[in-house]
């Protein structure tokens, strides 16, 4: 018998060089592969609904796995799974799905949160999670500005991509609500699906037009113009939260 598994799980990405298994040092895929195998005594492949870079972090990544092993005892198999993971990624829900499901190929949008603060000196205890931008922000003209960038569109200009050129760069923002308290901002941004360091790159962008370094008008001419060096900095790894991948059952 062969079985589905998906997991979701949190993780303080801080420690690691992102989802995706690397030489560069420890990734969450293979610490969470090495656990699998571990309890399962048997090969294990994940495939994960977003392959997170260095020092993001996820409170809602979705992974899936292919076993022999009949895991309906769930909360057994959870508490064997974090007892073994290190205290920075946790597994929190397990179900049984049909041999057919792919978490990537039936997810239909990711939400990321971004956080950043501008007081001027950042807390110890807020560096792995936010990103330090000790600039006076203008909500209202990053509000207007985010308008821009919704819909359908070619986000060539926004991505770092190392793919060809030929690549469809065209992607879908749902919704992006930036709310502030006090000195901190947070950034939700929905859409169907990312390319690589995009959303870094569009709270980079904005926070450009938040501190007057770039102008609202100035988004359709970036897009337009196609080119990453017309946008603001990307910014840094630390901020960024995959809140959540949503799937028919969340419609």
């Amino acid at each position: 018998m062969r079985y589905n598994i998906k997991l979701h799980l949190a993780y303080d990405g801080s420690s690691y060089f992102g989802w995706q298994k690397t030489q560069e040092g420890p990734s969450v895929e293979e610490t969470l592969e090495t656990v699998l195998t571990t309890i399962l005594q048997e090969p294990v492949e994940l495939q994960a609904a977003s392959r997170t870079d260095a020092g993001v972090h996820a409170e809602d990544q979705v992974v899936n796995f292919y076993t022999s092993k009949n895991l309906s005892a769930t909360n057994r198999w959870l508490t064997s799974m974090n007892s073994l993971l290190p205290e920075d990624i946790r597994v929190y829900a397990m179900q049984i799905m049909p041999l057919s499901f792919h978490p990537t190929l039936e997810s239909l949008g990711k939400e990321y949160h971004y956080h950043v603060s501008t007081t001027p000196w950042l807390s110890p205890f807020q560096r792995h999670f936010m990103w330090h931008f000790p600039k006076k922000l203008e909500l209202e003209l990053m509000q207007k500005a985010s308008l821009h960038l919704l819909g359908k569109k070619d986000f060539s200009a926004l991505t770092n991509t190392r793919k060809p050129d030929y690549e469809n760069r065209v992607r879908e923002i749902f919704s992006i609500d930036i709310t502030q308290e006090g000195e901190n901002f947070c950034f939700r941004i929905r859409g169907d699906h990312f390319l690589y360091k995009m959303v870094r790159n569009i709270v980079g962008t904005l926070c450009y037009v938040g501190c007057g370094k770039l102008s609202i008008d100035a988004i359709e001419k970036i897009l337009e113009s196609k080119q990453r060096a017309q946008a603001g900095m990307t910014a840094p790894a630390c901020g960024l939260v995959l809140k959540k991948v949503y799937y028919p059952e969340d419609v």
